[in-house]
């Protein structure tokens, strides 16, 4: 036979209370409720609880070995009741997101920033790096990636959608004879000509010029390789070559280059992706961030 946690609350309120009678007025419930849940309980348990006494009633040495942890358990409902008060408040909690690092240094900040202003009481805590294959995307709240992950790689609570779309351009030297003639665009055969600065492999800017020169029909040369977007930077203010980044990302950093549009007049564009599980299997504290991303999903 089995008994609830409600069984033994009950059991301490009578106890406390003295009696049975009086422990039912404090729980708002009839007396006869009351006693058949303290039968059931002692039955449970295989021996006797209490005995009556007069008006009221006193504990047996099982009674009294019971009621300690009777306060304990009381204790701990009341914290978990106040812990679920406080997630519901979004006053406490955690948020656990994964991204490249260009999408969390040059799209995302900005967002966390304001999130955490309305909410100071989550947490957040996020890992900015290469996105391996093998990752257990079931791990992190979000995720946030440079191209679409293949759908086999996802379970089937996750699901995955564009999120941002922006435009890669060409960055160079701003006396670079390019931007002296004034030029606003080149496209890829042009592109060519000159020597170019490479991110590292895994650079989802780096994929997305590779598909388009390929494309194209154009194979290009790969002199000079580098690893993060600052040592792309002082590398081509330097003068080793031009290399390629997104609209949005030099707006933020304000680097004191040039750009010009690719592939004219259609430019070039990368699609950065979001993936999120379905809504059953999200927290407050989730639904509340992609309401701050303006998104209605």
């Amino acid at each position: 036979m089995r008994y609830s946690p409600e069984d033994i609350l009950i059991f301490l309120e009578v106890a406390e209370a003295g009696g049975v009678a009086a422990g039912s007025r404090r729980l708002s419930r009839s007396q006869p409720a009351i006693s058949e849940r303290l039968q059931h309980l002692q039955q449970a348990l295989g021996e006797p609880l209490y005995r009556r006494s007069g008006r009221g009633i006193r504990l047996t040495s099982a009674g009294e070995s019971l009621l300690p942890l009777a306060r304990r358990l009381r204790e701990d409902l009341t914290e978990v009741e106040l812990w679920s008060a406080h997630r519901h408040s979004l006053q406490e909690g955690e948020l656990r997101i994964a991204a490249s690092t260009t999408v969390a240094n040059y799209f995302l900040m900005e967002h966390l920033a304001e999130f955490r202003s309305r909410y100071p009481g989550i947490g957040l805590r996020l890992k900015a790096g290469p996105l391996a294959r093998d990752t257990n995307w079931s791990d992190w709240d979000l995720i946030f990636t440079e191209e679409p992950l293949p759908a086999s790689a996802l379970p089937s609570s996750l699901r995955q959608i564009p999120w941002r779309r922006d435009e890669i351009v060409a960055i160079l030297p701003r006396d670079h004879p390019w931007v002296r003639e004034g030029r606003r665009s080149v496209d890829w055969p042009t592109v060519l000509t000159q020597p170019i600065v490479w991110r590292e492999p895994h650079s989802g800017v780096r994929r997305r010029v590779e598909a388009a020169l390929d494309a194209a029909g154009l194979r290009p040369q790969y002199a000079v390789e580098v690893t993060g977007i600052e040592a792309l930077r002082d590398a081509v203010a330097a003068g080793l070559g031009l290399g390629f980044g997104s609209v949005e990302a030099l707006d933020k950093v304000r680097w004191p280059l040039a750009s010009m549009h690719l592939d004219p007049p259609r430019g070039l564009f990368w699609d950065l992706y979001l993936v999120y599980p379905v809504a059953p299997l999200r927290s407050r504290a989730l639904q509340a961030l992609l309401g701050v991303l303006g998104l209605a999903i």
